[in-house]
């Protein structure tokens, strides 16, 4: 196969040489009411990764983002956190014959983590691409939360833009005795 960012022949869908010098993340953190979001990258960075969630070779692109940033990620925490932690991906639709947000989190799975997949669900399928604040607010996801209560939460989405869906998820939990430690993203839309 060949390297999606390069075209170099290797054996994952982002070649080393890439991963080392085009993928260095400038992680940032953005606080969205009570609810730390912490991203990866800025959403112009890795604008045409994040858009092949909609093309056939995604779900490759997406399990490896998982791997180069999620795991590592976890990997850490796990080491300075004793209590076991659950991972709730955000509305883990199968759109393309995989969920993308699903891709994410299952990069996650390790010991002490449990991963739990398509139990916060949206009831609205509203699409929010390219809206404004006051029309997510306006048309909200009307989350169902399914999964265990009283539990120790990290939230996975791929792009926080206003935050409105993640904080709306998390509202969701709370009222099911979930405690969100915080979100994973891996970009933020800079808004004005």
């Amino acid at each position: 196969m060949r390297c999606y960012s390069c075209g170099r022949l290797s054996f994952r869908i982002v070649c080393e040489t890439c991963k080392t010098t085009l993928f260095v993340p400038s992680i940032q953190t953005r606080r969205i009411g009570t609810l730390d979001v912490i991203s990866f990258y800025s959403y112009a960075t890795l604008e045409p990764l994040l858009l092949t969630k909609h093309k056939p070779e995604g779900w490759r692109i997406y399990r490896e983002l998982g791997r180069m940033l999620f795991r590592p990620f976890m990997q850490e925490f796990v080491e300075q956190d004793d209590g076991e932690v659950c991972v709730i991906g955000v509305d883990e639709d199968i759109r393309s014959g995989y969920s993308h947000v699903a891709q994410l989190a299952r990069a996650m799975k390790m010991p002490g983590v449990n991963v739990t997949h398509g139990v916060l669900r949206a009831c609205n399928r509203v699409n929010y691409s390219g809206k404004p604040l006051q029309y997510r607010l306006e048309n909200p996801r009307d989350f169902r939360y399914t999964g265990k209560e009283n539990i120790n939460a990290i939230l996975v989405d791929d792009i926080v833009t206003t935050g409105a869906t993640l904080h709306e998820a998390q509202r969701t939990l709370v009222s099911h005795s979930v405690e969100v430690l915080f979100a994973l993203t891996l970009a933020s839309v800079e808004t004005d």
